[in-house]
């Protein structure tokens, strides 16, 4: 029984131990969460660092001079020599730890990005704090305004709120939803280039007419900050930014991000506005989603690659005109062949854009070629990335159109 005893005692004690709190953990309460970095080009350093920290509840905020303070979140900005000096600087400010771990977006300014952004996303890359699926922004506007002008109407600044805004994508395709690990991954790869989220301030003076313009091009005809929308929220993204190694070279618009979703395998589902046969001032607005995977082929003919891009889509008409007879065959047929004509056209000039302008190839059309090189130096010597500029394409839509309703002529 005493042996026993001493048994007992001794596991209790064992489990005391082991279950007392590690002395050097980390509590909220001396925790700062950063929901969202910016970087510019310095004024007085080689960068300007931007942070987002959201405010807990109960949390009177960062205090001093240095930061602007919003309702949910304060920003505390500061000109250094690298991302992590910066932070070393902040936290020898603040009262608390700067931690990276619920970063949901990461905006580098427009002007910044056109010099090169490797040592700033191998920086983050390789903390270990920062998760890889968070969000690259390239902002047509200093990283540090674009923090400044968040201002959410739905929901607080938070990660969650930066997460929701981009997951528009999914049913716009007017942007795609651009993350760390997969930026990274396409700035080293060999067989295509990088491209981010296009950002901007959503503000009056940024608003612009389209007049001039056919109707069916005016909706995705925008960047972000060229948007007619009047809103209380001050940031929108659309667009993409497009990148040749780690330097910007260009940017899409709307519904050219939408096209390149489509030839990717990355698109959900959109509502479009195509020429309406039937009157040529006004459009018809389509809710559009795939049939089918799209399929992409790529041949080399002495050298010269030709790409061949063949997309199913299945629409619904939104816009019904009562002079139309929906319920009839020969119709629909004639609004089908307008438009595949009209997103053929799309489609080729985003790939022709990419290709002979901004000479980038954002849509991996690199790795259908890479079984016709037997070593991977036969590969590296044929220098894909430069030899897209040379490319070819041919488009294929084929879009099976139903009306929106039963509808039936009476």
């Amino acid at each position: 029984m005493k042996k026993k005893l001493i048994a007992l005692l001794s596991i209790i004690v064992i489990c005391m131990v082991t279950l007392t709190g590690c002395y050097s953990a980390e509590g909220l309460e001396i925790l700062a969460y950063v929901v969202a970095i910016g970087i510019d080009k310095g004024e007085t350093d080689e960068i300007r660092l931007s942070l987002q920290i959201a405010k807990l509840s109960g949390d009177a905020g960062s205090s001093g001079g240095g930061s602007s303070q919003s309702q949910e979140s304060t920003i505390t900005t500061v000109d250094c020599a690298s991302i992590d000096s910066g932070i070393a600087l902040v936290n020898s400010y603040i009262s608390k730890k700067i931690n990276l771990s619920h970063c949901k977006a990461i905006i580098i300014s427009e002007e910044l990005a056109y010099e090169g952004v490797s040592e700033y996303i191998c920086t983050l890359v390789n903390n270990l704090e920062v998760r890889p699926n968070c969000n690259i922004i390239i902002s047509r506007c200093r990283a540090s305004d674009y923090l400044d002008n968040s201002k959410p109407t739905l929901e607080s600044i938070s990660a969650r709120y930066y997460e929701f805004t981009l997951n528009s994508s999914e049913y716009t395709g007017y942007t795609e939803n651009v993350t760390l690990d997969n930026f990274y991954i396409d700035m080293m790869s060999t067989t295509n280039q990088a491209h981010a989220i296009l950002g901007g301030i959503n503000a009056d003076k940024t608003h612009r007419s389209h007049s001039n313009m056919e109707p069916y091009d005016i909706e995705g005809s925008y960047k972000a900050d060229e948007t007619p929308i009047k809103t209380e929220t001050g940031i929108e993204n659309m667009g993409i930014a497009v990148f040749s190694g780690d330097k910007l070279v260009g940017e899409l618009t709307g519904m050219e991000s939408l096209c390149h979703l489509l030839v990717v395998n990355k698109f959900e589902s959109a509502s479009i506005a195509v020429p309406n046969p039937y009157d040529i001032d006004s459009v018809l607005s389509l809710y559009v989603t795939y049939d089918k995977c799209p399929k992409t082929s790529v041949k080399l003919v002495n050298g010269t690659p030709y790409i061949e891009c063949d997309i199913s889509l299945t629409a619904n008409i939104l816009s019904l005109d009562e002079d139309l007879n929906y319920s009839d065959k020969n119709t629909l047929n004639i609004i089908e062949q307008y438009t595949n004509s009209y997103l053929e056209k799309c489609l080729s000039s985003y790939l022709y854009k990419t290709s002979k302008e901004y000479k980038s190839d954002i849509a991996n059309f690199g790795k259908h070629v890479l079984n016709n090189y037997p070593t991977w130096n036969n590969w590296i010597e044929s220098d894909w990335l430069y030899n897209y500029e040379n490319a070819f394409f041919t488009v294929n839509v084929d879009t099976t159109i139903e009306s929106g309703q039963l509808y039936t002529k009476m």
